[in-house]
């Protein structure tokens, strides 16, 4: 074996990645079905007296009910990025990652600019639209490709100590991470302040390091029986409760203090890792696989187009 190879040659041997992964295309679909409808019934549920109407109440609850489709979206890409089985050093993933979250980035920020400017008709000079950027305030929808960007220059970092420490490291470690944001938002009262957990749009990641990890962390959790429902039953029940909470003031208030809803909170951290367990443990790894065997017979004939996953940034 050349010095070349070594350098490029897997932190581990090959442990049928295509296979025991194929259901994250299943758990991408409902988290982007997450994210259309907060975008649809966002501005419905935030209206004044949404709670007093049958429709304001159901968008309340389709809105709330998907907040875990962003943390599910950073676990699932934690759960592909952080294997050690594809990663070739550190040079080769930052380029790689590069060109398909900085390219996307600039391209869609400058596409939002032209919108706020042209269709929007809002004056902004690029000089303001830079700046607006930097402070991750240009668009709303923009600040995804941040998050993503900050933990793919984070993940060379992860990746060696994932394979040194295994799926039990990368779990104490989740956990531990996602403790900071859940403590700082849990004690915010007592301290008597209030908390800005990331200031400029590349610090957005920091406080998804947590479910990053555990997206590695929790690849592999497969649940039976009771267990499986327990959790699934239990994700349910805390979608619902979240619901409930969301800007309610009936809510006791030790609640809305100790985990408001917030992506950093406690209950959607319980939530969006609840989501992901349950669906990895319901879409079997067996049936997947035959499925992967299936396209993949298709795609030697020719007759299947490209992957949902080829083309996207965030995996």
């Amino acid at each position: 074996m050349t010095a070349d190879t070594r350098r490029s040659a897997p932190l581990h041997g090959s442990t049928g990645h295509d296979a025991s992964t194929a259901w994250i295309s299943w758990l991408r679909v409902v988290a982007i079905a997450g994210v259309v409808t907060i975008h649809t019934v966002g501005g419905t549920a935030s209206m004044p007296g949404a709670r007093e109407t049958v429709r304001g109440q159901a968008a309340i609850l389709l809105d709330i009910g998907a907040i875990f489709a962003v943390p599910v979206f950073v676990m699932i890409s934690g759960a592909l990025v952080l294997d050690p089985t594809r990663y070739r050093g550190a040079q080769a993933f930052l380029r790689r990652r590069i060109w398909r979250i900085v390219v996307p980035l600039v391209v869609w920020h400058l596409w939002y600019y032209v919108l706020i400017v042209v269709v929007m008709d809002v004056p902004m000079t690029p000089k303001a639209a830079l700046v607006a950027a930097i402070n991750g305030n240009l668009y709303s929808a923009l600040y995804f490709f941040w998050i993503v960007l900050g933990l793919s220059l984070i993940a060379p970092v992860l990746i060696p100590f994932i394979a040194d420490s295994g799926a039990k490291g990368a779990l104490v470690a989740g956990l531990g991470f996602a403790a900071i944001p859940v403590v700082t938002i849990a004690t915010m009262r007592l301290r008597g302040v209030s908390t800005v957990l990331t200031d400029l749009a590349w610090t957005w990641w920091l406080p998804y390091l947590g479910f990053f990890l555990l997206g590695w962390a929790c690849r592999g959790a497969l649940l039976h029986g009771w267990s499986l429902a327990v959790v699934g039953l239990g994700s349910t029940a805390l979608g619902f409760t979240l619901a409930w909470q969301w800007r309610n003031p009936e809510a006791p208030s030790w609640l809305q203090t100790i985990s408001p809803v917030s992506y950093y909170s406690l209950s959607v951290l319980l939530y969006s890792t609840g989501v992901f367990v349950t669906a990895h443990s319901l879409v079997r790894p067996a049936a997947c696989s035959r499925r992967s065997r299936g396209r993949a017979r298709r795609r030697w004939d020719g007759s299947s187009g490209t992957p949902l996953s080829a083309s996207s940034p965030f995996t």
